[in-house]
């Protein structure tokens, strides 16, 4: 416990001591609903209550501390406790320590750990549901599984894709058991423990949709709107997903599991389940397909370490040794990815820049989604985003649409909007977003240049110049 505890406070305070300036895809959106408080649910539930939680136990006044706090207290804890299952499935202190380090200092954990966003507080999901998991008293199996059972739902609240660790979890159970003697049984693992999990997840689906919809049937609709959206078939087309997604954001840990599996050889059940937790999310997000700094895998992560622990099991000074090389490669390589994005984009520079164009008050139309609403630090300005108003068109035509047939629904909503305001600036920073920076903002781009000509078309546009927040002032034609 005590090592647990002093590697939560060093993973926190190199977290804290190198948050990101830029934020990242859904970051922004976060922060917004989280500081303005406009009721909406965010569709993991878990994490605005999670945000709000946090800034009323600490006391917080600045509403933008909560949401970075939120990635670097469960990046932190996710990791204590990932120390934790791994001493509990057989790995050495050391061999624990190393792999967990290995973690906490790969590209994707430390950029997710230093950024606004919700993969820390996946990973510290799992991290603890399956502490939980292990620690549940399976000398009385039913009444454990009925523990694991009332952790699970977590999952799928602080994400929804972890359903994907489903079939896994059965079989981690299975592990579980064994631990205490229990034997693996098929009757055992059809009739009780799958059928209770799956249970579970039901459950955690059918509070989720109710919290966000009040019924089960938008949840289904929603899942229709994904499929059409056009940043969803760009994504699709990319190749190479396995390397940019799982295999770099990692950086040495997938090789050294690789490196490790043999090793694993008993329990047969500890085996089977780490396969299928790391095999079942690999297969499915490879054909998702969804670019996304490697944050899908996070979850995944904590069970691909117990391979990487009881490769370096033993603390010999060779032992030793190796771990600090491997540690300061995987550290060197993880602040070139993060320092190599982390640059440009600085929100502060974009409230100084809308000010310089409107002043205090008027209307704010976007195309990146790289800020958090400018109505937080200019409460007299009005923000929309161009690229919802697209995503939105799109979703009540039920089908995919060309950008001309996309800007058709949006020409009244901003003839309302214009009309309202005097002063009118329009962002108009996509046309620098490149594929590293977002795959569903370029996915947009064709559909934003379109409303961008129209806008030019039909007002007097000055031109503010920048070099990540570019806008224009319209005004009306005389």
């Amino acid at each position: 416990m005590l090592v647990a505890a002093a590697l939560t406070l060093l993973v926190g305070l190199l977290y804290a001591l190198t948050f990101q300036t830029r934020y990242y895809n859904d970051g922004p959106g976060l922060v917004s609903m989280h500081a303005l408080q406009e009721g909406r649910v965010y569709y993991h539930v878990l994490y605005l209550p999670a945000c709000s939680l946090v800034e009323s136990v600490l006391g917080l006044a600045d509403p933008l501390v909560a949401p970075r706090l939120l990635s670097i207290l469960p990046g932190a804890l996710g990791c204590g406790f990932a120390f934790l299952v791994l001493r509990l499935c057989g790995g050495s202190i050391f061999g624990a320590l190393a792999g967990v380090l290995l973690l906490a200092l790969s590209p994707s954990m430390w950029f997710f750990g230093t950024t606004v966003e919700v993969h820390a507080l996946v990973f510290c999901a799992v991290a603890l549901v399956a502490l939980v998991t292990l620690l549940a008293p399976w000398h009385r199996p039913m009444g454990a599984l009925f523990v694991v059972a009332a952790a699970f739902p977590l999952l799928y609240w602080s994400h929804q894709a972890t359903f994907v660790l489903g079939p896994g979890w059965v079989l981690f159970v299975q592990f579980a058991r064994a631990r205490h003697g229990g034997r693996f049984s098929w009757r055992a693992l059809l009739l009780e423990v799958g059928p209770v999990l799956l249970g579970a997840l039901v459950f955690a689906i059918a509070i989720a949709a109710y919290v966000r919809f009040g019924s089960l049937v938008p949840a289904w609709e929603e899942v229709q709107r994904k499929v059409h959206a056009p940043e969803t078939r760009a994504v699709i087309e990319k190749r190479a997903i396995w390397l940019n997604e799982w295999l770099l954001p990692l950086g040495l840990l997938v090789p050294l599991a690789f490196a490790g599996a043999a090793r694993i050889r008993r329990p047969a059940e500890l085996g089977a389940a780490i396969a299928a937790l790391i095999g079942v999310p690999l297969f499915f997000f490879l054909w998702w397909g969804t670019l996304e700094k490697g944050g899908y895998f996070l979850s995944s992560s904590v069970f691909l370490l117990v391979p990487v622990a009881f490769l370096l099991d033993g603390s010999s000074r060779a032992r030793i040794l190796l771990a600090l090389l491997l540690l300061a490669a995987q550290a060197t390589y993880a602040r070139a990815r993060i320092d190599a994005f982390d640059t440009g984009w600085d929100p502060a520079e974009r409230v100084e820049q809308v000010r310089s164009v409107l002043g205090e008050s008027g209307l704010l139309l976007t195309t990146v989604t790289f800020a958090p609403n400018i109505h937080i630090a200019l409460p007299g300005v009005e923000e929309h985003s161009l690229t919802v108003m697209v995503r939105q068109s799109i979703a009540r035509s039920g089908r995919s649409l060309t950008p001309a047939g996309a800007l058709e629904p949006v020409k009244p909503f901003l003839a309302r909007l214009l009309e309202r305001h005097a002063r009118v600036a329009v962002e108009i920073g996509f046309h620098r977003v490149t594929l590293q920076d977002s795959p569903s903002l370029t996915a947009f781009a064709p559909y934003l240049k379109a409303i961008e000509d129209f806008l030019r078309e039909q007002y007097v546009v000055s031109e503010f110049p920048h070099p990540y927040w570019p806008m224009l002032l319209l005004e009306r034609r005389k």
